[in-house]
């Protein structure tokens, strides 16, 4: 639920910059013991894989689950497929992929590092380079403190890997009680060169979205440093047909999100083809808005 009526403007920056700055955490991480990924402490992150199943070329996995230690941010998913398409990796290089991933979609959920975590160097991962995963996950189940998001099935696919990382991902089925502006299907298309501790560089190619039958698409740069207060954004957003959603949202949500929605178009510029559009910076925990400054913590 929105709380405040400029946290539209941070859940859409939040969803162009976070979820695909930490799916780029996928390919900068080394492999994974059955409790954490050794160059992450028990302090900071722990995995287990569950049942592991060997599939010809690839793995499943059945009962993974993994958490942000001490945050009481938790994944669990119901079952996992895991496969290169170079036949490069074996099932337990696959295993420790998925438990790369999992630390990459808690960190989203988390938004960004934890304090233990960010201490903590990724080195580079060479386990990776001259192959191409594949990962889907279905019954996926996301907890924190203030609420439990559930998606029915995620899909992410690398498509290079030398000298750049290329990943396309896609998620459907997204769920979380009271979260009106949940979109319930995401898409996107990043790129990075993998580095072996922040600051990490992540070029947002694309990202797609629609909620009430309004279009979202998304486009930019992510700078991470250690720690959310470090983190640098340039993200271009637009909307298309934001009164149809406005209205159809006024019908449900409560006087805060409609403000919210009312507010967030004032701040818009027009754009070609319906749509409208915002240029958000964010340059550690400040937010600026179509070049207004926005008084809230990222």
């Amino acid at each position: 639920m929105l709380h405040h009526p400029a946290r539209f403007l941070r859940i859409l920056a939040s969803k162009a910059g976070f979820s695909l700055l930490a799916l780029g955490s996928l390919a900068t991480l080394p492999a994974a013991s059955a409790d954490t990924l050794p160059h992450l402490s028990a302090e900071c992150f722990t995995y287990s894989p569950g049942q592991v199943i060997k599939t010809g070329h690839g793995v499943t996995i059945k009962g993974m689950k993994a958490e942000l230690t001490g945050t009481q941010h938790r994944i669990s998913v119901t079952s996992t497929t895991a496969a290169d398409h170079k036949q490069k990796m074996d099932a337990a290089a696959l295993t420790r992929l998925n438990a790369a991933v999992a630390y990459a979609a808690l960190t989203a959920y988390h938004r960004g590092m934890t304090d233990v975590c960010s201490t903590q160097p990724l080195p580079e991962i060479e386990e990776v380079k001259n192959t191409l995963p594949e990962l889907h996950w279905t019954g996926i189940t996301m907890t924190r403190p203030d609420r439990v998001s559930t998606a029915s099935s995620a899909h992410v696919n690398v498509l290079s890997t030398t000298p750049t990382i290329h990943v396309v991902f896609a998620a459907e089925g997204l769920h979380s009680a009271g979260a009106i502006l949940l979109p319930p299907a995401l898409s996107g298309d990043v790129s990075f060169v993998p580095a072996a501790k922040p600051p990490y560089h992540l070029t947002i190619n694309n990202l797609q979205t629609a909620i009430n039958g309004s279009d979202i698409k998304g486009s930019g740069t992510v700078v991470a440093g250690e720690g959310t207060k470090n983190l640098q954004a340039n993200i271009h957003l637009s909307i298309g047909r934001i009164g149809k959603m406005i209205s159809q949202v006024h019908q449900l949500a409560p006087a805060k999100i409609q403000a919210a929605l009312t507010i967030a178009r004032i701040f818009s510029k027009n754009e070609p083809d319906h749509h409208v559009g915002w240029h958000i910076n964010v340059n550690k925990g400040t937010i600026t808005v179509n070049g207004i400054s926005i008084p809230i913590a990222f």
